[in-house]
């Protein structure tokens, strides 16, 4: 299994570098609950990250020619 953890954070760096030209991206959350690994010590218990609200992101300036999204692997069952 890939290290999950830095994926996201590349997938979520390409995607913030994407979002430029008076894009918004918006995420609303209801009652979310993340189980977070704790990364220094793998045997210690997993941190509850709870989620209720909105994230907005929203950029100014001009709009790229053609943004692309990284490429993501298929998953089984998908």
């Amino acid at each position: 299994m890939a290290d999950s953890s830095s994926n996201f954070a590349d997938i979520a760096a390409s995607l913030l570098n994407k979002l430029s030209g008076g894009v918004e991206l918006s995420c609303a959350f209801d009652q979310v609950e993340l189980q977070v690994p704790n990364a220094q010590n793998p045997n210690a218990p997993a941190a509850t990250w709870k989620l209720n609200g909105s994230v907005r992101i929203r950029t100014r300036g001009e709009q790229p020619s053609a943004p692309q999204l990284p490429a993501s692997p298929s998953e089984p069952g998908a």
